[in-house]
């Protein structure tokens, strides 16, 4: 669950911008997760939960927007809504893909109070 270590470093980074900003306090985080990132949101929602345990941003609320990934078929050239569970061109069925986006994973805004 590399998901852990993902909210781990978002942690430090978030305390790092509260301490050179000078925020008093944060009301709500925003993340963006593309959808061929490999990030499943639910376990992102859960691990930030369990780092923020015991901390300063135990209540912030953390707001996840999911982004659908595109992708080009290198075969026919179609462009398209790719799905991380069925990775291949609805146009000719081919596997050979290139990821144009979904593949961030994005601190989109801290909300401070």
């Amino acid at each position: 669950m590399h998901e852990l270590g993902i909210c781990d470093a978002l942690l430090k980074m978030v305390r790092g911008i509260i301490q050179d900003e000078e925020l008093e306090s944060v009301e709500r985080i925003t993340v963006e997760i593309g959808s061929l990132s490999g990030v499943v949101p639910k376990y992102m929602a859960d691990c930030w939960v369990a780092v923020c345990d015991g901390t300063e941003l135990e209540q912030t609320e953390f707001v996840i927007e999911e982004l659908a990934g595109t992708a080009k078929c290198l075969d026919c050239g179609m462009e398209f809504t790719a799905n991380l569970n069925d990775l291949t061109c609805p146009g000719c069925r081919s596997k050979k893909l290139l990821p144009l986006t979904g593949r961030d994973l994005t601190l989109k805004e801290i909300l401070a109070s």
